[in-house]
């Protein structure tokens, strides 16, 4: 799973990229994408995450599991796709369903190669919080264009909570 951070708040100017964080509406899209991992599911048995502080914040909300093996790698900061595929290649054969969250245009580059003349028309953009679910028919030391089905492309937008959930406060 491919998961693009959250919306970042560009309020302070002073910040270095790596240290933004989550913007208010960043922080109220992930409800809806932690909502929808977990009615799916879709709970990770490895998360990478980049080092940025809006990745890091980014899982923090996801409300998954703590016992969850995760690693930050300071290459997911704006990796590209080689980046990416060298990263992947090196995820130990235990770990079948791996959470990637990260930047782009790094992951949507990974997306389309994986997904080769298979994308949805709802994935032509990788928007922030946006995920993308694929199916491998083997490990990932074998990435290879179009070796991977994309199964579902979701934007927090397509998501409707159920009434009872609402919207988290941001803090």
């Amino acid at each position: 799973m491919l998961l693009r951070h959250a919306k970042s708040d560009w309020k302070d100017e002073s910040l270095a990229d790596l240290d933004r964080p989550l913007a208010d509406k960043g922080k109220k899209t992930l409800c809806k994408i932690s909502h929808w991992l977990n009615d799916h599911d879709l709970i990770p048995d490895l998360i990478l995450v980049s080092p940025a502080k809006r990745a890091c914040q980014t899982l923090k909300r996801l409300k998954l599991p703590k016992n969850i093996p995760t690693q930050v790698h300071n290459e997911l900061y704006l990796a590209n796709l080689d980046t990416l595929k060298t990263l992947l290649s090196t995820v130990p054969t235990q770990y079948e369903r791996v959470l990637v969250i990260g930047h782009n245009p790094g992951l949507e580059a990974l997306m389309h190669f994986l997904s080769q003349k298979q994308e949805p028309h709802s994935s032509k953009l990788f928007p922030t919080a946006s995920l993308a679910h694929f199916v491998m028919p083997f490990h990932w030391q074998h990435l290879t264009p179009g070796s991977a089905r994309l199964t579902q492309f979701i934007r927090p937008k397509d998501i409707t909570l159920p009434a009872h959930e609402g919207v988290e406060k941001t803090e």
